[in-house]
């Protein structure tokens, strides 16, 4: 754990009686990067953004941002850090213009200019009252008070969540302008697979409360592959290796999911009888669904 990190998070759990929400969760946010924290509904990723920004008290563990201990305060932390989340709440009598001065008075490093441009970049009416706008402009502003007093770090809880896809594309798109502008990190929770795989350099996948794996995305598409190997006399009856997520077989065939695939598993296979083995690539959404499908091997027999 270093100072490296925008956030760190470190043995984190969140129980209501006996439920346990999140499980002993450790992980870390390098600076400078765009995180994706991907999973199911449930999965555990709000509860875990609502303890980031001091609004869900851990039942254990410690989480920092920017070195900031998380329980220090919303006023701190917000100082330093934007924040976007699942279904913003805001004063919908008042205009835009009105609701982005309310925000400034929080934020002595707000900056107006660079809020203009943002609201131009995303064609919001200044002069509209926010009831009166879509929830895709809605959630335009919510990124413009976030991003208008330049913080280090940006926390986006599934701000894309119910938009339609040009909508969420500009969205997504700004962002990142935005940040590789100021050099900032980006934390983004969500659920929509391709659009994290589009946008974050780094990857966690949680699920039923647990990170299952974090790591740069291209290395996590590196290790997580699907290996075809053809057997003339039929494929065995198992296959004892690490990192096995599923097998499916055929008559003269099996097709093999495995995470932490390298050359040394591709001889692992090809040890075990088969006549050629290919390697295929898989896409972020196909890691995502095999790694969550439940656990353990799954084996699928096609007659």
């Amino acid at each position: 754990m270093t100072c490296d990190n925008a956030i760190t998070i470190d043995r984190f759990t969140v129980r209501y009686g006996r439920q346990v929400a999140v499980d002993d969760v450790s992980l870390e946010v390098p600076r400078g990067s765009i995180f994706g924290l991907l999973g199911r509904n449930g999965a555990g990723k709000t509860t875990t953004i609502r303890a980031l920004m001091n609004l869900t008290p851990p039942t254990s563990g410690r989480l920092t941002l920017l070195g900031l201990d998380a329980s220090a305060g919303a006023v701190r932390i917000g100082r330093r850090v934007g924040y976007v989340p699942e279904e913003p709440r805001y004063y919908d009598w008042m205009t835009v213009e009105e609701i982005l001065g309310f925000n400034a008075s929080f934020h002595e490093s707000w900056d107006a200019q660079h809020a203009a441009t943002l609201l131009k970049r995303l064609d919001v009416p200044r002069g509209r009252r926010l009831r009166e706008l879509s929830l895709g402009t809605r959630a335009k502003v919510g990124l413009t008070m976030a991003l208008g007093a330049r913080p280090e770090l940006l926390i986006l809880d599934d701000p894309t969540s119910g938009l339609d896809a040009v909508v969420r594309r500009e969205f997504l798109e700004t962002i990142i302008a935005a940040v590789q502008e100021e050099g900032g990190t980006v934390f983004l929770s969500s659920h929509l697979v391709h659009e994290m795989e589009r946008v974050a350099d780094t990857v966690a996948i949680m699920d039923h409360g647990r990170i299952v794996t974090s790591a740069p995305l291209e290395r996590l598409k590196e290790q997580t592959r699907r290996l075809r190997a053809v057997y003339p006399d039929g494929p065995p009856g198992e296959f004892a290796m690490p990192g096995l997520l599923r097998v499916e077989r055929a008559q003269h065939q099996a097709v093999l999911t495995l995470s932490g695939c390298g050359p040394a598993t591709v001889e692992q296979v090809r040890g075990t009888g088969a006549e050629t083995v290919e390697v295929l690539d898989l896409s972020l959404e196909e890691i995502f669904v095999e790694t969550v499908r439940g656990g353990g091997s799954h084996v699928r027999d096609h007659e």
